[in-house]
């Protein structure tokens, strides 16, 4: 029990070196945000969704309230919710997916409710808002 709890301790020791080193993945270095989506692999089975948001000009927009709403199969609805930071990035608690609603707010903008297929969410979904006249 000694030797394994020792190797343990050794391989959080040099995780924890190489992070504290700059240790970065080549995406993460590029400046690329990682995706964190995920689709059901099921009906009604459980997904996540990964959200990119960004004005007409394409810059990223802070503080879009994103509500998710999924009415499964079986009847049942969840919903999930969550903010962009400030790189206009939402990721939504994963929930069980049936067919989904997806309702964005922003101040300054227009409301927009999109429909989504939760097959497509292995990739971000990425929405675009335009601004209140």
């Amino acid at each position: 029990m000694r030797k394994f709890l020792a190797i343990v301790f050794t391989v959080i020791l040099s995780t924890g070196a190489a992070l504290a080193q700059g240790g970065q993945t080549a995406s993460q270095a590029g400046g690329e945000i990682p995706n964190m989506g995920r689709a059901p692999k099921e009906p009604n089975g459980i997904g996540r969704l990964d959200l990119r948001v960004v004005d007409e000009d394409g810059n990223p927009v802070e503080g879009v309230r994103a509500e998710l709403k999924s009415n499964r199969t079986d009847g049942f609805t969840c919903e999930s919710w969550n903010s962009t930071d400030a790189r206009g990035v939402a990721v939504l608690p994963p929930l069980h997916m049936g067919r989904l609603s997806l309702k964005l707010k922003a101040k300054g903008f227009q409301t927009q409710t999109v429909q989504i297929n939760a097959s497509d969410l292995d990739q971000p979904v990425r929405v675009t808002l335009a601004r209140k006249n």
